[in-house]
């Protein structure tokens, strides 16, 4: 062929007719070669190959099959059928925490590196909390005051009311209702009348010999009546008595019968030994019971000869301010405890836990490195790997089809040669609209995940969402327009050379069922071991892929 520039020219036009004579086309002129670009003769050639399949179907007459195309025999058989719908994703573990620190300071330990297994409210990272310790002393302090505080209001407040402390009978009331009495002011005379106490004075001579504990007996003056009386105390001092006789004071015990009071006169002997000269009775013990708040009288419980025990009420103070008091000191309280916890979780933030239990998977700070900003340094993340998860965008014509729990066939670009398996867990109703189509968000769950399966990588995925055992299927390339086939018997292939005679086929209406990428369902029409022929894939371009669109008519 000869390489020039010179364009290729054809003369098209037809010669002259005589009337009623079908035109001939002029001989074609020798036409000059020219080299050919490559995108111009790759044009040609598919041009070329259109025009001879159109006359292959023009010729092929009535039976149906094109002429001149490439076919090969298949019998229908069964076979399990699974129709996917597959889509991508990349791998994520189901739970991931980002340790984010919270307080500010340098990093003084770690205990932990990437890889290792970490367990809920393991300690991390240890700071330096000085100063958060300091505050929580503070508030420890803060917190006793206020509870020593709060209990001395209280008692004050319990003080109101006035009571005697001992046994006895009152022998003077020292205030009135009304009165402003202060902490520490007598309010109530109470005195012991059971017991009575009387000193007379014996020689001394005679006083040597006596000894407390010793019986003796008391006479009283004015009745004459002898009651019993025990020695409690002899003076070591020894005093002039009348006409100059030394004597010593020597003081007995009388338990009142009932009718001694304080003042009678009464002399006393004690054995042998008679005192010199005699006493008066006085009470064995007389109380003032004081009150130990201020206040204003506003009850008296008592009057003069009413006889008291230990705990008997006497007097009540009206204490308005001193209630006020007692409430202020809790409000005290309670904040400083409240104070104190917050310290304490302060100082706490300082000891930095896992918050899950997983693998340490990004570390980012160690010991020696130092927090400066609260909520802006990343120290570390922890995924939980014992399950995985990834999402996938499954477009909205398929997404009907998908359901929660269907089985999910996953193998990972870094891995080659593996399968894993997984389900669908969730399904989002929140579409992405891009470019006019609409995609839903699907998020897959993997099953018993593999070490070598990491976070980060990519995943292609294909949803089981129908599956068929046991089918009757032909390959996809044996389905014509209108859901039709071209069943041969087996004396049409040549025994020979493998060659098909199309001549011998029949057209024959099938109903179709689910397909996957190269075979479909046949729910009628054919049996096991029938013949079909099956397009090559260059007819089935040519075709415009008519039994692929025959069998998404069928699972309609």
């Amino acid at each position: 062929m000869k390489s020039d520039n010179t364009e290729n020219k054809l003369d098209l036009a037809p010669a002259e007719a005589e009337e009623g004579e079908i035109p001939a086309v002029a001989a074609a002129p020798e036409l000059p070669k020219q080299k050919k670009s490559k995108k111009k003769l790759i044009l040609i050639a598919v041009i070329v190959v259109v025009v001879l399949f159109l006359l292959s179907r023009m010729l092929g007459g009535g039976s149906g099959i094109p002429m001149g195309g490439n076919y090969t025999a298949e019998a229908a058989a069964h076979r399990d059928l699974s129709v996917t719908v597959s889509g991508t994703g990349t791998i994520q573990p189901i739970h991931s925490s980002t340790i984010v620190g919270m307080v500010t300071g340098d990093i003084l330990s770690d205990s932990f590196e990437i890889g290792d297994a970490v367990e809920k409210d393991q300690v991390l990272y240890t700071i330096d909390a000085e100063a958060a310790q300091t505050a929580v002393e503070q508030a420890q302090l803060a917190l006793q005051q206020a509870q020593i505080a709060y209990e001395q209001a209280s008692r004050a407040a319990q003080d109101l009311t006035v009571s005697s402390t001992v046994s006895g009978q009152v022998s003077s009331v020292e205030v009135k209702k009304g009165d402003a009495v202060s902490a520490g002011t007598a309010v109530v005379t109470v005195t012991d009348n059971k017991n009575m106490t009387i000193k007379c004075n014996f020689n001394s001579a005679d006083a040597k010999n006596i000894r407390a504990g010793q019986s003796g007996t008391v006479t009283i003056t004015s009745t004459g009546e002898t009651v019993a009386a025990t020695v409690s105390n002899v003076s070591a001092y020894t005093a002039v008595g009348a006409g100059g006789t030394l004597v010593q004071s020597v003081e007995l015990k009388v338990t009142n019968p009932g009718g001694i009071t304080g003042g009678m006169a009464a002399t006393a002997r004690v054995g042998t030994y008679a005192c010199q000269s005699g006493g008066t009775f006085e009470y064995a013990t007389q109380t003032q019971v004081l009150a130990k708040a201020g206040g204003t009288v506003d009850a008296i419980y008592v009057s003069e000869g009413t006889t008291v025990a230990p705990g008997t009420k006497l007097v009540h103070l009206d204490g308005a301010d001193l209630a006020d008091q007692v409430q202020n000191a809790k409000l005290s309280l309670e904040n400083a405890q409240l104070n104190l916890r917050s310290a304490q979780d302060a100082l706490e933030e300082y000891n930095i836990k896992a918050p899950i239990s997983g693998t340490v998977t990004q570390k980012s700070m160690s010991a020696g490195d130092n927090i400066g900003q609260v909520g802006n340094s990343t120290l570390a993340i922890i995924s939980d790997l014992s399950a995985l998860t990834f999402d996938m965008n499954i477009d909205e014509l398929d997404i009907s089809k998908v359901k929660v729990g269907q089985r999910v066939r996953i193998t990972v670009d870094a891995l080659p040669g593996q399968e894993f398996s997984g389900y669908i867990d969730k399904i989002n109703i929140n579409g992405t609209t891009t470019g006019g189509a609409t995609s839903y968000p699907v998020t897959v769950m993997v099953e018993n995940p593999d070490p070598s399966l990491l976070p980060g990588m990519n995943v292609s995925a294909d949803i089981m969402v129908e599956e068929v055992q046991d089918a009757l299927t032909i390959p996809l390339g044996a389905v014509d327009t209108g859901n039709t086939v071209q069943v041969i018997p087996a004396s049409a292939i040549s025994e020979k050379d493998g060659s098909i005679d199309t001549a011998q086929a029949e057209t024959r209406t099938v109903e179709l069922g689910v397909s996957d990428s190269s075979y479909v369902e046949v729910k009628d029409g054919l049996k096991e071991g029938d013949l079909v022929l099956v397009k090559s894939d260059l007819d089935q371009v040519l075709a415009g892929d008519a039994g692929t669109a025959a069998v998404m008519e069928s699972g309609e």
